[in-house]
């Protein structure tokens, strides 16, 4: 999701200009942005019509070399890693090489009397057997906006950049189906309201879907000096709803019911810093709520992680606490063995976790927390071709202390079209 935000870095790059990262990713990273260039660089324009169309997405290879066993090996799920001395099903280490994370999207704008038309549909080929995978679908007019695309729970401009496809694991971070609104709020603030999808995610029942999932958020848009800061407060309110099976019944018998409700709140964003290079920024999340799993990036992957069944038939919903801290470096110059290679480099610096409250009644192998960390270096030798390196390491830790580690490098080479 950061194609536009690199061809724009390096677009600037070539002409001698000296890139500003952050603004370039606040106003292009992030497909639902309602922030966008009326001049619409790179389209077309559809003979007969007020419209434009631009075509976009990357081609990438993935080399993925675990060097401990995980469940799901090509990519970095740290809650995938089996606890130390346990034979999991399907867990190995090895080289897995993939090229279905390979993107596509369109967009389209139309220009009429009342205001500006705009469609984004993006896909990409993780589906199940490389199949093409739905990522956003969304259209939007003026101040609103309907379709599939990032929550608004997420921040998806202040997201680590990372080589690894799954991401960081305390990130919030999930698409979904959403009627999103966002009026004017002055000249330094946004605000955005959406009602979305209500899902649950239950690690003992199935989940069913309740009423709503209720989202507000308010940007700071960059202010400070030279706009070196810029952050958002996001909040969540869940309608949460699930069946369990009495024990003995099965799935032919009697069928239990429960419902709770879920809450959230989030704050994140990025500032500048200047002390090892005059580009260089930080980007930070915490995230703490009751219910909000299937808003937490390894948790929503993993599964289970908004509620419970007690053992009253009662339905509770788990307590989280999750964050990360990121730090950027943007090399003014390459170092010496490559400072005669065209292009830009910079690298990223990131530690993340999630911690979930247990309740007692829980299974000693339920979810507890996860810790990661990743380093990476991304070379940019030409406008359209990212080469990159990342090395993870991640610990899973259950209820009852159990706990496992493992390590992976990441070798990528991307270009965008």
């Amino acid at each position: 999701d950061q194609l536009a935000a690199e061809a724009e870095l390096r677009k600037r790059t070539a002409s001698g200009e000296q890139a500003d990262q952050v603004d370039v990713q606040a106003t292009l990273y992030d497909p639902s942005n309602t922030v966008f260039d009326p001049n619409f660089p790179g389209a077309w324009h559809l003979p007969g019509t007020t419209a434009a169309m631009k075509i976009g997405g990357f081609v990438n290879l993935s080399l993925v070399n675990s060097f401990n066993p995980v469940s799901i090996t090509d990519r970095f799920i740290v809650g995938s890693i089996p606890p130390e001395g346990e034979n999991v099903s399907g867990a190995r280490s090895g080289m897995d090489v993939t090229a279905s994370q390979t993107r596509l999207n369109f967009e389209v704008r139309e220009q009429t009397k009342q205001g500006a038309l705009r469609a984004f549909i993006e896909g990409d080929f993780e589906g199940e057997g490389e199949n093409f995978r739905l990522r956003h679908a969304v259209g939007q007019y003026r101040f609103l906006l309907a379709g599939k695309t990032w929550s608004t729970f997420a921040n998806v401009n202040a997201l680590p950049e990372e080589v690894d496809f799954e991401g960081v694991n305390g990130v919030v971070l999930r698409r979904q189906p959403q009627l999103r609104v966002f009026p004017e709020f002055g000249k330094d603030y946004s605000f955005v309201f959406s009602i979305e999808e209500p899902a649950t995610d239950i690690s003992n029942g199935d989940g069913s879907k309740g009423n709503w999932d209720l989202v507000a958020s308010v940007d700071r848009l960059p202010f400070g000096e030279i706009g070196s800061w810029n952050y958002r407060i996001s909040a969540i309110l869940r309608d949460l709803k699930g069946q369990f099976y009495p024990l003995g019944t099965g799935e032919d018998g009697e069928v239990g019911q429960g419902r709770t409700s879920g809450w959230g709140i989030t704050t994140s964003g990025r500032k500048t810093v200047s002390r090892w290079g005059e580009d260089d920024f930080i980007l930070w999340q915490l995230t703490y709520g009751e219910g909000i799993g299937r808003y937490l990036n390894d948790l929503s992957t993993i599964g289970g992680g908004d509620a419970v069944f007690g053992p009253n038939g009662k339905l509770y919903a788990l307590p989280a606490f999750a964050g990360f801290l990121s730090y950027r470096h943007n090399w003014l110059s390459k170092p010496w063995f490559m400072e005669d290679w065209p292009g830009i480099m910079r690298a990223n610096f990131t530690i993340s976790w999630i911690d979930v409250d247990n309740y007692d009644f829980q299974d000693d192998g339920d979810y507890k927390r996860t810790l990661r960390a990743s380093a990476n270096l991304l070379y940019f030798p030409t406008q359209n071709l990212r080469l990159g390196g990342e090395f993870l390491w991640g610990k899973r830790e259950n209820k009852d202390g159990s706990s496992g580690d493992a390590t992976q490098l990441q070798l990528s080479a991307r270009y965008n079209f």
